[in-house]
Formats: structure tokens, sequence, C-alpha cells
């Protein structure tokens, strides 16, 4: 079976034009178990949704895996409609939106005939064995996939990740179908995106944590090897880590730093990433520092220390202060996210989060609206209308962190 896989064009931020490397992962798992699979990722190439609809038509593929995130998720049904008008083919959606909502996803996008739920590469090699054989009664037993019966839509569960979450058991990304030729990269002055870990352990409550709670974290030896092929073979030069978080104050952190140094890779090649406030201290930074970082970006969310507890973001303004001091004593760039419009935030905390965010005088700042997200604690304080908070709407299309209209703060 010709697999395609699916990236709507750009609904918001086109300048944030880097590769779907949950596709990429989901491409290169199904290759090494010998099927025909391509990527058409229409915002990574600027493409319309006339082009991508045509590109995927002329491949034929007998199935047509879609990711969307929430206000995609509308875009992602409406390509699946168009393509299904022309091919017979089976659509499967995955992406945040239907792993927070999977049977309501089925039921309100009727023209998906399954959903993923989870991390998608082992279920949807699973989903799609059972369709080579016609199995349907087996599809609907693959853990993760989320499937009609009669009139009811059924979610099987959460996928169950490849090797319980050995990272280390999933070949690299199939990034071919993005960089093609040798040094790509370096012709483009592009990063090269990776992951060096999935699962996030906090709790944020704007955030669903779309790879779960646990963190599984790849070997030192595994990450450095991708980077050595990516310098090689595309031309490396940036290396943008995916991480809900990277740099933990640990010794596995430590370890990947020391082996980066070891490698030489720091002499090849630079690499910017997400951390935590209470996760930098000066050791780790000088660790980050010589191992060729330059940029680190920090969610300090808002200036208001209840705000923070209210959130629950186990940070405080203070460890805030602290971490962007360190950063910049170290010679490391900060990038410093706020977001506007926290339960019960008033203008007395949303004037200390101005005044923070001029002291700290980041390298860049974000300020993304608060938008109540599926799957997350601020969409069940929306719903019952705690937190002086009022749902706007359940148009999935409003629910853009910059510019969206899902979601309304009394006094604000």
């Amino acid at each position: 079976m010709r697999i395609a896989l699916v990236r709507s064009p750009a609904t918001y931020a086109d300048w944030y034009r880097r590769p779907a490397l949950g596709l990429a992962y989901i491409c290169s798992y199904l290759r090494a178990n010998s099927l025909e699979c391509k990527i058409f990722d229409a915002y990574y190439n600027s493409w319309s949704e006339d082009e991508l609809c045509d590109r995927v038509t002329a491949y034929r593929p007998g199935l047509v895996g879609l990711t969307a995130m929430t206000h995609e998720i509308i875009t992602a049904a409406r390509i699946a409609s168009r393509i299904k008008m022309d091919l017979r083919m089976t659509a499967v959606i995955g992406g945040c939106h239907c792993t927070a909502l999977p049977e309501r996803t089925l039921s309100e996008f009727p023209v998906f005939d399954y959903g993923i739920c989870g991390e998608a590469e082992a279920a949807l090699l699973g989903l799609i064995r059972c369709l080579e054989h016609a199995d349907y009664k087996g599809a609907e037993a693959v853990g993760g996939v989320v499937f009609r019966h009669g009139q009811d839509v059924i979610a099987n569960g959460r996928a169950v990740p490849l090797d319980q979450g050995d990272l280390d058991a999933y070949p690299m990304p199939a990034f071919d179908d993005y960089y093609g030729s040798h040094r790509a990269l370096r012709e483009r002055n592009a990063a090269y995106v990776l992951i060096s870990s999935r699962g996030c352990p906090f709790k944020c409550a704007f955030c669903m944590r779309v790879l779960g709670s646990k963190v599984r974290r790849r070997s030192a030896e595994s990450v450095c090897d991708e980077m050595e092929v990516a310098i090689e073979r595309y031309g490396a030069h940036t290396f943008d880590f995916c991480d809900d978080i990277l740099l933990y104050r640990d010794g596995k952190t430590r370890g990947l730093l020391d082996l980066m140094v070891a490698r030489g890779l720091q002499v090849k090649a630079r690499w910017c990433g997400v951390t935590r406030a209470d996760q930098i201290d000066p050791t780790t930074a000088r660790m980050a520092k010589a191992s060729g970082c330059f940029r680190l970006g920090i969610g300090v969310e808002s200036g208001d220390d209840t705000v923070l507890e209210t959130i629950s973001k186990g940070i405080t303004v203070e460890q805030v202060r602290r971490a962007v001091a360190i950063l910049k004593q170290t010679g490391i760039a900060v990038d410093a996210y706020f977001i506007v419009g926290h339960p019960n935030e008033t203008e007395e905390g949303l004037r200390k989060t101005l005044e923070l965010a001029v002291e700290l005088n980041a390298d860049s700042v974000a300020v993304g609206l608060m938008v109540p997200y599926p799957g997350t604690r601020i969409h069940e304080m929306a719903s019952r209308g705690e937190g002086r908070y009022r749902l706007l709407t359940e148009d999935w299309s409003k629910y853009d962190k910059y510019g969206g209209r899902a979601l309304e703060l009394e006094g604000l």
C-alpha cells in the first residue's frame, strides 16, 4: 500500500517554516517496514491547498495520513474530502487535536475513516497491516486507533510507543523528502531540527502534553550520531532541538553535552533549544555554551507569582531572573515566552508581566494569547466558566495563539 503523509498549508505564523518532525519519523518507520511512503508538507513548501491536493492525487496513495493541531483540523478535513473526490483511499487523522478529542474528532469530521491517538509510528503500521488484509476487526484492536462501530465512535486508548518508548529503536527521520540534495541546509542557511526526548513531566495548565508526561530520552550516542550524519549528509550547521524541555539539571543532560564536546561537534555546528528557569545553574549553562549552545528559550508566562502558582508552572519570578542572568553571563542568548490571559488575571498582574519583560531584556520576546486547547485544564475551566473565563466558540480555526478569538477573560 502506498502511503501519503500530509500537512496542511500555513494557517498562521508563516515564518515558522521547518519540517514536520512527527511526519518524518512516521515516514522513516514505515519505510523501514517495507512500505512505500512520501511526505507532502504544504506548510514547509509553501504550497497552496490546490497544489497540495493535486500532488497527493497524482501520487495515488491507498492511505493518506494527515496531522493537525486544533486550529488546523477543519483545513485537514477539507483536504481529505477533496482528495477523496478523486481517489478511493483511507483517510487517517493524527496529531494534537485527535489525541485530545479522539471520539469527537471522528464524529465531527466523518471524512476521516480512522484516527490515531498518541504517537503514531507503531499504531499506524499496525492499522495499515490490518487494512492490507481487509482485517477490520484486527484494525479495531490496534492500540491508539480510533474507529467507528455502527453509529458509535470508539477510541482504543493511547498508542503504545515503539519498544515501550526506547527512542534509540526509531530510525532517523526521513528528511530526504525535505532537504533533498547534499548540503542543502548550508545552501538554505536553515537549521536542522531534531529531538532528544519525548514527553514532559511538568503540568502547566495550558498544555496537553501530547507526547505524554513520562520523559523518554535518547542515548547521548544516538543524538550525536544523528548530528554527525546531518552535518555530513545535509550540510547542517545549526541544530534546533524540538524537545518540550531539552536541558535538565541532571546527569543525562551533562552526559550529552560532554559527548558533543568529545566528538568535536561544537567546532562544526551550534545549537539551540528550550529549557526551564528551575533547570538552569551555572555549571549546566557553562557546559551548554562549551558544547555549542548559542540560544535557549524559557517559558516565563507571567511576572506574577500568584499566576504562576495558579497555572501549576512550578517556577517563581525570582528563578526566572536568576536563570536569565546566568545565561546572559554565560553568553547564551535568551528567548522569553509569555502568555496573556491566565485564569483570573488582572491588569495589575499584566503590569507585573510587562515590568518583568522589560527588566529581563531578553534577546527576543514572544507573547501569545491564552488558548483553551482541548485536553488542557484551561479548556476545562473555560468550559465551566471558571477563572473569569468565557468560552466564545468551538470553531476550531479560532484556536490560534497569535490572534485567535476563542476565549474571553472578564475585566480584560
